[in-house]
C-alpha cells in the first residue's frame, strides 16, 4: 500500500511507512483536531508550540540515550562525537540488514568525502549518501518491507513518477540518501550518470562518471571499517564539491590523525 504526505505530495510518494509511526500520526492528527474545535482563534499557535515542544525534546532524549547505549556498543567509537556514532551506526545496520540480498551499495556526496579526506564523516552528520547502480534498483525497491520490519520508519522516492533517488528514514532522523545510476549516452559516449535533481524535484546538471568507475569499485574507509566506493573518487568529488575538496571550509572531526 503507498502513502502520502500532503507536504510531499509534489515531489515525493510515500512507497511504505511503518504502520506504528502511521498509528502515531492519526492520534496527533485527531488531538489536533480536538485543539481547533475547542481553541479556534489560537489553534494555529498552539500547534506550532506542541510540535516545536515535542520534536525538540523527543529528538533530544532518545538520540542521546541511543548515543549512550552505542559507545558501549562499540568500545573504539566511544569518544566520538554523538551524531558521529550515531551515523556509522544507522549506516552498519543498513548494510546488516540488506546483507544477504548481496547490493553493491556505494559510498557518495558528502560520506565519500568525509572518507577521503579525513575517514571520518564530513561536518555534523545528518544524511548518509549513498549510490546504488540501476541493474539493482528495483530489487532494492522489493526489500522496502524488509527495511521497515527492521525498524526503518518510512521509506519515500524521487521523483513521484520515476525515481531517481530512495530515502530511507530511521528513528532519531536518521536518513539513508540513496541514488540511482543509470548508463546514458553523452556525447557517444557511454556513462554512468546521476543526482541530476535536487530534493525540491528541480532539474540539476548531475555528475557523469566513466563506465570503469562503477564498474570497478574501489573502497573507502570510514571510522576503521571499509566500505565500496567509485574508482578514482577524486574525480567525483571533484566534479561534485569543486577542486578546493580536500579543504575543509571549517574544523572538523578527524578519524585518527
Amino acid at each position: 500500500m503507498d502513502y502520502y504526505y500532503k507536504r510531499d505530495s509534489k515531489y515525493f510518494k510515500i512507497l511504505h511507512i511503518n504502520s506504528k509511526n502511521w498509528l502515531s500520526k492519526l492520534m496527533q492528527d485527531m488531538f489536533l483536531k480536538f485543539l481547533a474545535k475547542l481553541f479556534p482563534n489560537k489553534f494555529l499557535i498552539y500547534k506550532e508550540k506542541i510540535g516545536n515542544i515535542k520534536k525538540k525534546t523527543t529528538s533530544f532524549f532518545l538520540t542521546h540515550i541511543k548515543a549512550i547505549f552505542l559507545r558501549f556498543k562499540y568500545p573504539k567509537y566511544f569518544l566520538l562525537p554523538y551524531k558521529h556514532i550515531i551515523a556509522i551506526h544507522t549506516l552498519i545496520n543498513f548494510l546488516k540488514i540488506l546483507k544477504l540480498k548481496e547490493f553493491n551499495f556505494f559510498l557518495l556526496g558528502g560520506t565519500l568525502l568525509g572518507a577521503v579526506r579525513q575517514k571520518a564523516f564530513a561536518g555534523r552528520p545528518t544524511d548518509i549518501d549513498l549510490g546504488i547502480k540501476e541493474d539493482q534498483f528495483q530489487k532494492l525497491l522489493d526489500e522496502i518491507p524488509l527495511l521497515i520490519k527492521h525498524g526503518a520508519s518510512y521509506v519515500r522516492g524521487l521523483p513521484r513518477d520515476n525515481y531517481n533517488q530512495l530515502q530511507v528514514f530511521f528513528p532519531n532522523v536518521q536518513l539513508i540518501d540513496i541514488i540511482v545510476y543509470r548508463k546514458k549516452i553523452i556525447g557517444q559516449k557511454e556513462m554512468w550518470t546521476g543526482e541530476a535533481q535536487n530534493l525540491d524535484g528541480k532539474e540539476e546538471n548531475g555528475i557523469d562518471l566513466p563506465i570503469e568507475n562503477l564498474e570497478n569499485l574501489s573502497t573507502a574507509e570510514l571510522y576503521g571499517k571499509t566500505f565500496l566506493a567509485p574508482s578514482n573518487p577524486e574525480e567525483y568529488l571533484e566534479k561534485k564539491f569543486g577542486k578546493n575538496w580536500r579543504k575543509p571550509n571549517r574544523k572538523q572531526f578527524i578519524w585518527k590523525k
